[in-house]
């Protein structure tokens, strides 16, 4: 890890309240803050990746979408691992477990909090200490395995709960270290659904050419057709064959034209 920098949520929180009452988001009648936990790695060139963990504060309901208001708390150059999280998250889990037990006092009026967190699997899994997100036992809510997965017969629901991870997490299969958000109810985790939208429209994508390919149609024609398509939907899109190994090959879809395809 190179150099990373954190930032203390509690300062920027008392920042931003006496802001967000003026504005009617807070109000001391109600007080209580729903704080939204998320985080992801990201590349930012082609041999740089950084992580970046952020909060936002959920009463701001126009806001969700919007990068302003999402407040960065820690960033570091490098990959998302259980050890480096831990220890560049250790003022922020601090500050998260105070903000649970005794809430924020702010200009007189004693804020409680709901919090919640929310990333990808990749993220979530390290986070809630799983082996990883293809481990046989992957699931951060119930204990289903691999085997698993297409057993209609059972009722799946939430089985673990914060308080096991905490306690005995070397003894739930797929655990291998102690939550990192221990104060966050495993209820209010949530995997981000723009996520699974993009990973479900890429799977359904490839595996539809590949049946194409299979059934020995992916010729002139069905390329055209598929280009035709696109073009009708305003969505960028080519093939083309590798010149070495005579592969055909396709445009990668963006966020917002695999929405527009599914």
């Amino acid at each position: 890890m190179g150099l990373g920098i954190r930032r203390s949520a509690k300062d920027i929180l008392v920042y931003l309240i006496p802001q967000l009452q003026k504005q009617q988001i807070l109000k001391s009648s109600d007080p209580i803050i729903h704080l939204r936990v998320s985080g992801d790695g990201r590349n930012v060139g082609r041999k740089i990746k950084h992580v970046m963990v952020t909060f936002m504060i959920l009463n701001h309901e126009n806001q969700h979408h919007h990068a302003d208001y999402h407040y960065t708390v820690a960033l570091y150059p490098g990959t998302e691992k259980y050890d480096t999280l831990k220890f560049m998250l250790s003022l922020f889990i601090n500050e998260l477990k105070s903000f649970k037990e005794n809430g924020l006092e702010v200009s007189g009026i004693l804020w409680k909090f709901e919090l919640y967190f929310s990333s990808d699997w990749k993220f979530l899994a390290i986070c809630l200490g799983l082996n990883g997100p293809t481990a046989n036992y992957f699931c951060p809510w119930c204990c289903c395995s691999k085997n698993q997965i297409g057993d209609l017969n059972k009722n799946w629901c939430i089985e673990k709960s914060i308080d096991q991870l905490i306690t005995n997490y070397n003894e739930i299969n797929g655990h291998i270290n102690p939550p990192l958000f221990s104060m966050i109810p495993i209820e209010n985790i949530i995997f981000d659904e723009l996520h699974a939208l993009l990973r479900i429209t890429d799977r359904l994508w490839e595996l539809m050419l590949a049946e194409i390919q299979e059934n020995g149609l992916f010729n002139d024609l069905t390329r055209s057709v598929i280009l035709g398509e696109m073009q009708r939907l305003k969505v960028s899109f080519h093939f083309w064959e590798d010149e070495k190994s005579h592969v055909w090959k396709y445009t990668s879809l963006m966020g917002d034209d695999k929405k527009t395809v599914l």
